[in-house]
């Protein structure tokens, strides 16, 4: 009898592993994720998609939460809180990250689509660098195809009359603002509007994206020069490393892969996006912004400029191997 009253208490408990351990392997992972810009923004869209293709991949065994934005961690902070694992994920970009890795300021500067990077072993290095730097593994590019705009309240109709103007743009650039004349202001993303109203900053680089969603078109006038570092991937979902390494192999795939089998859709969508008339340029235009066209000796010059002047930034930050080695990676003469 008590034989028997022993098996079945050591069956029951079994029995009670058994079902405690299938519920905790049916229970989804859950990552938590901040956007580095109001999450309803245009420019947000594709955390929403990336999001979806996550977990449709992994039948929603693989969740990512997104929070928020700089209301729950300002953005200046997210690369910090990512480091130190306050929170799991964040869809940044290279100048946000260029605070704990010089390699941010890079990476506007390869001159390649995203596809193209991935074979010459940009990707590799970025993962290297930034797993160092950063305590964070580079998901992949989220945000391609993109390039920077220059809106003032001052008709310049050639780089010299930008001499002297205050403009407002990522660290990364103030020393390609000072190259061409002008002084560098650094005025968070959602002052950009009160600055340019009270005259504080004569004009600022952007994406044109969900420019007219900020409202900058009613304190700004014109689009002057040429589009900046054009066709640039430089966008980077992070994950936290040591999230990174716990997460399964398949895990891993599923936040992976999602990204390069659209790779070429979203960079395709981002095109369309950047020259759309519903976001893009062709929203500033119809908006009201009046478009200054440039020489294009003047765009030519003032292009090389801008990029001459960040390299320049860039090889002063980094340190000469990683230098070299990214140089190398993008076919650049030094």
């Amino acid at each position: 009898m008590k034989k028997h009253l022993v098996g079945t208490i050591i069956l029951l408990s079994s029995l009670f592993l058994f079902v405690v351990c299938a519920n905790a392997a049916d229970k989804p992972r859950v990552l938590s994720a901040v956007g580095l810009i109001p999450v309803d923004n245009i420019n947000m869209k594709h955390i929403w998609q990336y999001k979806e293709w996550v977990e449709n991949a992994s039948k929603g065994q693989l969740i990512i939460d997104i929070k928020g934005a700089g209301e729950v961690i300002p953005s200046e902070e997210q690369i910090f809180a990512l480091s130190k694992g306050r929170i799991d994920m964040i869809f940044s970009m290279g100048d946000d990250i260029s605070q704990m890795t010089p390699l941010g300021s890079a990476m506007v500067l390869t001159g390649m689509p995203p596809w193209e990077e991935k074979e010459k072993g940009v990707w590799d290095f970025y993962r290297e660098i930034i797993k160092r730097d950063c305590n964070a593994y580079w998901v992949g590019p989220l945000y391609t195809a993109q390039f920077l705009t220059l809106t003032t309240n001052v008709k310049a109709k050639s780089p010299g009359d930008l001499k002297g103007k205050k403009i407002r743009t990522g660290a990364s650039y103030f020393d390609s603002v000072k190259a061409v004349g002008a002084i560098p202001v650094s005025v968070s993303l959602m002052e950009i509007y009160t600055a340019m109203e009270r005259n504080t900053i004569d004009g600022f680089t952007m994406v044109p994206v969900g420019y007219t969603q900020f409202g900058w078109h009613e304190v700004s006038k014109y689009w002057v020069g040429p589009k900046l570092l054009e066709g640039s991937t430089p966008s980077c979902p992070l994950i936290n490393q040591d999230v990174w390494e716990s997460l399964s192999p398949q895990e891993q795939k599923w936040l992976t892969q999602p990204i390069i089998d659209h790779l070429e859709e979203i960079y395709a969508y981002h095109f369309w996006l950047y020259n759309g008339q519903k976001y893009g340029t062709g929203a500033m235009l119809t908006s009201g912004i009046e478009r200054i066209e440039w020489s294009e000796k003047d765009n030519e010059a003032f292009k090389k400029t801008w990029d001459d002047a960040l390299w320049g930034y860039v090889q002063k930050n980094m340190n000469p191997e990683d230098f070299n080695r990214f140089s190398k990676l993008v076919g650049h003469s030094k």
